[in-house]
């Protein structure tokens, strides 16, 4: 087995180069100028091929940019290439986007303890006797089947690595560190996504780095820089790679700076469907144009050439204009939040046009106001979704997935958000489970739940109950909260519209839900669904009437421009798109996607915002809207930045299926996890019914979704946008947060 370990020394000006065979080494940390030790990679003494350097030239001006997409900041998510093999970091947070977990909540555990040290190494220590990572790999990678990994073990030992189920190849482990290096047979590694298990006897072994489809070996330490924090730029030697997987914005460009003029950055963009665009890289300024790709998912290719170490600041996607400027007016003096139970997106004509239900006042509001076209719920059922929304946390964070869960009173809910900016706060819920004493709120003035009171569950009876309740105060500051269940099981048709939408069924279906003897029947008839269907639209118009009747109190009381109206849905309901009805079942865009409109043309303007959002994000919203103060354990951000144009990022929306499963969708690509098995993969403009699983043929597609959903879900219960941003495109803080 070849390797090479360098040794520095503070009397050493240059790295000297041992080679040869070994079965037992020290630790490969060095040390660094000052004495400091230094982890693999760093290269804080001078190099032999460390040259002075070159005055660069400067790009000319092409005008008022802004940035979309920090590939500095988002340098966690950057796949490391060298000696032409994929290089896993493990001491980095960045190994998080090669892991699969299950359900944390439910007593899942991770194979990798991340961010550890061994001696002076940063490492990835194995939990127990097996760990396995999923990488990505090009078609010349997967063609050289050498995988190489440093590792340390207590004792002497073995290593067997089973690439993709197939036959476990075996390596001899030492006491301390080795470098292992394995032949895999040919045909086993393979384009696109990969599975290496790793199984150490004694076990518990902690690796520095694994290198696979490596065309040359690279030295015991790795080589895993591939940030200068002092400069603030990304580190590339000669003949190495970064790669990122992203969205490409419309007319986007990628852009940096080198400081060193002999330095080139090679760009090669390769677009999910195979289109390409390239160009390099130099000086100050230079751009590299990929408009052609616009709208597409891109595995974005930078290899340093012309120098031995090339430093790149500022790489960022642009797009032409200044950063858009948030113009607040005066904040709204009342607000009105109405949760519609079992709403999905693709029943309502503002979010889909080809939708069948009548909605002439969601029309009218979304005319002028601000609609999140791609918002998830956190949840897929009433519990965990009305619990995100109420405290802006995902359910990795609140943990309240069941009827018996109460919500802590220390969580800053979104009745004692509008208190705090001096409202008089009520609300309304046919929703059973929402209730004050199961932590729904400790702000309210007046509350009722109408299936605790047993009181009536149409819309008519929520939105009646609510208006007595701020009528004798509509001339104050009030919030009014309305959960309306029309929408929810048990289905019972609204007229005049389920005469429009029914077709003349004369079956046996009257009412569906879950009211009746015998639950949902499993012999329905094609015509009995598409009836079942027709009382869902006819709910879906009769609360967009409710809406109608609400806006013309406001306007009647001369209060409607004064007043925010959000809208929204806990999720949504199969209608046995993939052969089930209800919801709790499953992550499809049926459930997961749900409406988001927010109506208050003094701070947000009319738009189709086609970027993802999320239920957590409305908490943080509303109190940026009535200027209150951002609650630091508030895990979502306000949307005001993005309805005023800002981010021009495609965001990451996500869900959680009580942590038993996730969703997650990126512009078009949608990506479906189960705990640690593989995940599916969906094209959504070509597969909204997500029928065509595309993992191991979208390669691309497929790391765009993976790599931040598996960053989010490492950090999940930890993650604040309104600190380290959206997973798809964080802030400099979340690399700089996790030390690196």
């Amino acid at each position: 087995m070849s390797h090479c370990l360098y040794v520095a020394t503070l009397a050493a000006a240059l790295l000297g180069a041992a080679c040869g065979k070994s079965t037992q080494e020290s630790s490969p940390a060095k040390v660094a100028e000052g004495g400091a030790p230094a982890t693999p990679g760093d290269k804080t003494v001078p190099r032999p091929d460390d040259k002075p350097g070159t005055p660069p030239a400067k790009a000319a001006a092409r005008g008022p940019e802004h940035s979309v997409f920090s590939l500095v900041d988002n340098r966690l998510s950057a796949h490391v290439t060298r000696g032409g093999g994929l290089l896993l970091p493990a001491g980095s947070a960045a190994f998080a986007k090669y892991m699969r977990f299950g359900n944390m909540m439910g007593g899942g555990k991770k194979a990798w303890d991340l961010r550890q040290t061994e001696g002076e190494v940063k490492v990835a220590r194995m939990t127990g006797k097996s760990a396995s990572v999923f990488v990505p790999l090009t078609a010349a990678q997967a063609g050289r089947p050498t995988v190489r990994a440093r590792v340390f073990s207590k004792e002497d030992g073995a290593l067997s690595l089973r690439v993709n189920e197939n036959k476990d190849i075996n390596a001899a482990l030492v006491k301390g560190w080795s470098t292992i290096e394995v032949t895999v047979p040919a045909g086993q590694l393979k384009e696109g996504e990969n599975q290496l298990s790793m199984f150490a006897k004694p076990g518990e072994a902690a690796l520095a780095w694994i290198q696979v489809g490596g065309a040359t070996a690279v030295g015991d330490d790795g080589q895993v820089s591939f940030y200068d924090a002092a400069k603030k730029a990304l580190v590339l030697p000669k003949d190495s790679s970064l790669s990122w997987y992203a969205m490409v914005p419309d007319k986007a460009k990628l852009t940096g700076d080198l400081s060193d003029g002999s330095c080139q950055i090679s760009v090669l963009a390769t677009a999910e469907d195979g289109a390409t665009a390239e160009g390099k890289l130099t000086g100050i300024g230079s751009a590299v144009d990929l408009a052609s790709l616009a709208g597409k998912a891109v595995r974005l290719d930078l290899e340093g050439t012309g120098c031995a170490k090339s430093t790149l600041a500022n790489a960022a996607l642009v797009v032409p204009g200044t950063a858009p400027e948030i113009k607040r007016g005066e904040p709204p003096k009342h607000v009105v939040f109405i949760i519609m139970d079992s709403l999905r997106a693709d029943h309502v004509r503002p979010f889909n046009s080809k939708a069948r239900a009548e909605v002439p006042n969601f029309d009218k509001l979304a005319e002028s106001g601000s609609v999140f076209m791609q918002n998830y719920v956190q949840g897929n059922e009433s519990q965990v979704s009305h619990a995100s929304m109420w405290t802006s946390m995902y359910l990795a964070k609140h943990k309240a997935p069941n009827m018996k869960d109460i919500l802590p009173d220390r969580y800053v809910t979104i009745d004692e958000v509008a208190k705090k900016s001096g409202k008089y706060v009520a609300g309304v819920s046919a929703n059973g489970y929402i209730r004050p004493k199961r932590g729904y709120g400790s702000g309210w003035d007046k509350y009722v739940n109408h299936i605790e009171s047993s009181m009536g569950l149409k819309g008519i009876d929520i939105l009646e109950k609510g208006m007595s309740f701020i009528t004798p105060k509509k001339d104050q500051p009030w919030f009014l909260y309305l959960g309306l269940i029309d929408t929810h099981v048990t289905l019972r048709g609204k007229s005049p519209w389920i005469e429009k939408y029914a077709g003349g069924y004369k079956g046996r279906i009257k009412t569906f839900g879950d009211d009746g003897p015998g639950g949902v029947p499993k012999d329905l008839a094609d015509a009995d669904k598409d009836f079942v269907r027709a009382l869902y639209d006819s709910n879906v118009s009769y609360q967009d009437d409710i809406l109608g009747q609400l806006i013309a109190k406001l306007q009647a009381w001369g209060i409607y421009d004064q007043t925010m109206i959000i809208i929204t849905a806990d999720h949504g309901d199969e209608l046995w798109e993939d052969g089930r009805f209800g919801h709790g079942g499953s992550a499809r865009e049926t459930l997961a996607h749900v409406p988001l409109l927010i109506h208050y043309p003094k701070q947000f303007p009319a738009a189709k915002l086609q970027t993802g959002t999320d239920g957590v994000d409305i908490v943080p919203t509303l109190a940026d809207a009535l200027g209150v103060a951002h609650d630091p354990e508030w895990q979502g951000m306000s949307l005001l930045p993005v309805a005023h144009g800002q981010g021009g990022y495609p965001m990451l929306s996500f869900q959680s299926r009580y942590e038993l499963g996730h969703a997650g969708r990126i512009g078009h690509w949608k990506a479906t996890l189960m705990a640690a098995g593989n995940p599916r993969i969906y094209n959504m403009a070509k597969d909204r019914s997500e029928q065509k699983d595309l993992y191991g043929s979208a390669h691309i597609g497929t790391r765009v979704l993976l790599d931040p959903m598996w960053i989010l879900r490492q950090w999940n219960a930890e993650w604040k946008k309104s600190q380290w941003g959206n997973a798809a495109a964080v802030s400099n803080r979340f690399a700089a947060d996790l030390g690196e």
